[in-house]
């Protein structure tokens, strides 16, 4: 059946362009985009709606994909640096970077949120995931830095370690695919950054935090997107909540 898919996407093209004046320009670029990347990428490739105890959101599946990764990540709405598919997103630095085009906040104005679920896998001892939440598009901001072990939270590049609650060390996850459940929240201007070690939907108590930093000063809180830095390690998925995850605020 391979004859048929030239066919196949020029048809969906065909169609979509007949319903051209439903959309507005900018709309129907982006939904352009959207199929195009869609077709490329393969099944098991790609967004969908998801829902559960945790909230809802947005899955990013990448473990399908193949294909070239800038133009098939371009066209689910990210800014990509230095990255390559294989079973997931595969970075080799931190310069290899993904980061949304448009705004993923749960929550807007001066007590924003965002969350997101990360499921991954690490390549070596030495490997790091900077999850970058309520982050500018060139990564500044707050953020979470995850070791095959461990986590620290995140001014922009600058790791330090949970104060208000650290958290215990996890079985490594060199070679091994992991999920991590994470959050951003400005309180008055500082960030409270929190999250677990398990995928959002599996977290028991959604008030109680595993690793958790109050009050922490951000040099640039200005972001509303969400980006990684992928440190010699492979990003299977990652979820992008429209609702809040974590139920408590600071313990002021």
């Amino acid at each position: 059946m391979k004859f048929l898919q030239p066919f196949m996407i020029v048809s969906m093209l065909v169609a979509f362009g007949n319903c051209a004046e439903l959309f507005s320009s900018k709309d129907k670029d982006n939904n352009e985009e959207l199929i195009l990347a869609a077709l490329l990428a393969g099944p098991g490739c790609g967004p969908t709606a998801v829902s559960g105890s945790a909230g809802n959101g947005t899955k990013y599946n990448f473990a399908g994909c193949s294909g070239d990764a800038n133009t098939i990540l371009s066209g689910f709405g990210f800014t990509v640096n230095g990255v390559t598919f294989n079973s997931g997103i595969q970075g080799t630095s931190s310069a290899s970077t993904i980061v949304t085009n448009a705004s993923s906040l749960s929550e807007t104005g001066n007590e924003s949120k965002a969350g997101i679920e990360v499921v991954y896998v690490m390549n070596q001892a030495g490997s790091s995931i900077d999850a970058m939440i309520q982050t500018t598009p060139s990564l500044a901001g707050p953020g979470v830095r995850l070791s095959p072990t461990s986590a620290q939270w995140l001014d922009a590049s600058t790791a330090s370690a949970f104060g208000t609650k650290a958290g215990s060390p996890w079985a490594s996850s060199v070679s091994v695919e992991k999920s991590v459940c994470l959050e951003v929240h400005k309180e008055s201007g500082k960030a409270h950054i929190f999250g677990w070690s398990v995928p959002c939907n599996s977290v028991a108590d959604r008030g109680n935090y595993e690793f958790d930093q109050e009050d922490a000063t951000i040099t640039n809180f200005s972001g509303d997107r969400v980006g990684v830095r992928i440190n010699n390690a492979i990003i299977k998925s990652i979820t992008i909540y429209s609702t809040a995850i974590g139920t408590n605020g600071s313990f002021r």
